[in-house]
Order: C-alpha cells, then structure tokens, then sequence
C-alpha cells in the first residue's frame, strides 16, 4: 500500500516515514500540497495530512480532494495538534483524524483501517 504524506515539519514527517516504512507500507513523503498536482502518477492508497501546512490548511486541501470526482473515494487522515480537529476533519469531509501528538500504534491500527 502507497502512501502519501504531507506534513511540513521534517522531524513529525521522518518519524512518520520510519514507522510506516517498518509496518511495511510504501511512502511518498511531501512537504506541502504540491504533491496533489501529481496524484495521477503518485497513486497513493490513502493520504496522510497535516493540516496546518506553510500557506494553505490541509483542511482545505482535503475539501478540494472530497469534491472532486476524481478523488473523493481517497481516503484522508487528517492530523493536528489544534483543537477541535475532529470538527476540523468532520466540516472538510476527511475519513479520520489523528490529533498530535499521537500514539504509534494508535497511528498504525488508523492506518490498517483502509489498507
């Protein structure tokens, strides 16, 4: 399973990619929502998003992900340290949330849920 993240701090975006990468999982990590533009080559299986991101919410990033055709069956894991993340993910139609800082295999089981 492909899976793309996009969290902008490289300490939470390298632990990430080390426990997904020990569980076996393949990842595509990204530093902002750039990588969105390529989601035709990427083919990611579930996306892994921050959502305080430099210059845009990945909240918003995943509302355009949700209305669009295209895109609205992939499954988003919103994660954040803000309050009321899951109003946040609930009003930008993410399928989960995590909130940070979170618990290893708290992440894991949230992530096996869609593989």
């Amino acid at each position: 399973m492909k899976i793309l993240v996009i969290e902008d701090n490289p300490d939470i975006k390298e632990v990430l990619d080390y426990i997904l990468k020990i569980e076996g999982y393949e990842v595509i990590p990204c530093q902002d929502g750039t990588s969105l533009n390529s989601l035709d080559i990427i083919k990611p299986d579930i996306i892994l998003m921050d959502d305080i991101l430099a210059g845009i919410r990945g909240s918003a990033l995943c509302q355009q992900l949700k209305a669009d055709v295209r895109t609205k069956d992939l499954p988003v894991i919103l994660i954040s340290a803000m309050p009321n993340v899951r109003d946040t993910a609930a009003k930008c139609g993410a399928d989960t949330y995590i909130e940070k800082p979170f618990n290893i295999d708290e992440l894991i089981d949230m992530v096996k849920q869609f593989a």
